[in-house]
């Protein structure tokens, strides 16, 4: 042995040691140490169980409630400047409405508009002359971009509740514009998953309507334990306020709520709020529902505040884990949803390890009775392709589904076949007079550029399918993709130094192929 393939022969063995270690995991989860840190192989549901939904973002709404939040810092900057101003709200898809009390207030509002909202655009001339009507519109360009930033944040809220669910190894993704896919492996309860990721969170802090005052600038909003209460259309306080939240049993009453710790500022807005309104109701609304409406009998500056009711503790833990992550930038319509059994992913594994098993053996079989010696080498090696490309998929956390099973048996027959096509370059160099090394050294030089030619070809295929792909496809394009790179290796590699080291003779000392 030369020290070159000496070389090659200790990196080959690192390799496989490394996969090895990569891969105990998922066939020996049970019997190794706590320090052993490397995660096992993800299954898909089709092999697992578990709950598969497609969400879609209503975009449309997150550009609404982004301009009817804008709306009301407009009408709260107003008031604060002492400008004569009735409403502001938003209308339409793109606009806003602002009602002042006289033309004095429009060019105070332009000059706010201009500072601190640059997407918004005056349309036509103020209407009126007692009550001015100025309407606004947001850009396309601005109303796109803001579609777009609630889907990625509805993507990474709706992970932070899954997290906070305590599903492990769960998959959420995009799927075109507006989609996304989310897969729970071993959750079936999806009434208890709908209501988690589904709710928007929208929480506000809103003062009750002085019943004495007149209806102008408030609404009515229905009470979580029955009933409806009127409330201020102003916002006092929104959900960026809260740092997190909390279960919180009164030890007293067993009374179950949510206490919410308040950021620093928001700790100083909530200390200002109840310090100008002692003696006055404070509404929490979520979503539109108003769930406590306190008194406040002292200003709280200690930076919490609660919501009572008669939560039951699961509702009162799934009401935290959805006021941690945050609120959804729109509502979620779940346009597909359903449950994998995981006796059915039990059965589509059996089957599948089958399959590839009975094709592996014919394989085996073939290459060893036509090839004889050299076949022998040609099923060491491909062995050793699959060893990696399992290595592979676990260390990139690729999930394993059935169509990924299909393409771990359709790169077994790929993987022979870049053997078939050596084996065949060096038999017509022997039928040519080469002696036994010449015949190896040109058979895997003519053979080299139609592997990769013919593997390449089929990797951009795999990359293409990955790339507009959904679902089942993308597994098995990944599957498919990573096979590809290990047959290359394999039969380039591998194979080569198979020959180098153990020139597969017959007992009349020819090349037994």
């Amino acid at each position: 042995m030369t020290s070159g393939q000496r070389t090659r022969v200790y990196f080959l063995g690192a390799l496989v040691v490394i996969a090895v270690g990569l891969l105990l995991p998922t066939f020996f989860r049970g019997y190794l140490p706590d320090w052993y840190k490397i995660r096992p192989m993800k299954l898909g549901l089709d092999l697992r169980g578990g709950s598969y939904m497609v969400l879609t973002v209503q975009t449309d709404e997150a550009v609404k409630s982004h301009l009817a939040s804008v709306a009301s810092e407009i009408r709260s900057e107003l008031r604060k400047n002492k400008v004569g101003v009735l409403r502001a709200r938003q209308v339409g898809d793109r606009g806003i409405e602002v009602t002042l009390i006289n033309k004095d207030g429009v060019a105070p509002l332009d000059s706010l508009v201009h500072k601190d909202f640059r997407g918004l655009n005056r349309v036509g001339v103020p209407v009126g002359d007692t009550s001015v009507k100025v309407s606004y519109e947001l850009s396309e360009a601005q109303a796109q971009e803001l579609k777009k930033q609630s889907v990625d944040q509805a993507i990474e809220t709706v992970r932070n509740r899954v997290d906070g669910f305590g599903v492990a190894e769960a998959s959420i993704q995009r799927s075109g514009a507006e989609r996304l896919i989310v897969q729970l492996p071993d959750v079936t309860d999806l009434d208890s998953v709908k209501q988690t990721i589904g709710s928007v969170a929208k929480l506000e802090f809103r003062l009750v309507a002085d019943s004495t005052k007149g209806s102008s600038d408030s609404m009515e909003l229905p009470q979580r334990e029955g009933g409806r209460i009127r409330v201020e259309d102003e916002v006092m306080m929104s959900g960026d306020a809260v740092d997190r939240a909390d279960v919180d049993i009164n030890p007293q009453t067993n009374q179950v709520g949510v206490l919410l710790k308040l950021t620093s500022t928001g700790a100083k807005t909530f200390g200002r709020i109840t310090s100008d309104n002692v003696n006055r109701r404070l509404a929490i609304v979520l979503d539109g529902v108003v769930q406590s409406a306190p008194n406040i009998n002292e200003p709280i500056t200690g930076g919490s505040a609660s919501i009572t009711g008669s939560f039951t503790p699961q509702e009162a833990r799934l009401l935290t884990v959805i006021l941690r992550s945050g609120a959804l930038p729109a509502p979620l319509i779940f346009a597909e949803q359903r449950v994998v059994g995981a006796t059915l992913g039990a059965d589509s594994i059996k089957k599948g390890v089958v399959a590839t098993l009975a094709g592996a053996a014919l394989v085996v079989v073939f290459m060893v009775v036509y090839y004889r010696r050299s076949g022998i080498q040609a099923v060491i090696c491909t062995v050793l392709n699959i060893l990696f490309m399992l290595a592979l998929l676990s260390l990139f956390g690729a999930t394993l589904t059935l169509p990924g099973i299909a393409g771990l048996a359709l790169t077994l027959g790929m993987a022979v076949d870049s053997n078939v096509i050596i084996f065949e370059r060096i038999r017509e160099e022997l039928k040519k007079g080469a002696n036994t090394r010449a015949a190896i050294d040109a058979g895997f030089e003519k053979a080299h550029w139609t592997i990769l030619d013919a593997n390449l070809t089929t990797l951009l295929t795999g990359i293409i399918l990955y790339a507009f792909g959904t679902g089942p496809i993308k597994g098995f394009a990944v599957t498919l993709s990573l096979g590809i790179l290990t047959t290359i290796f394999a039969a380039l590699y591998i194979s080569r130094l198979g020959f180098d080291l153990f020139e597969p003779l017959d007992k009349e000392g020819r090349l037994s192929i």
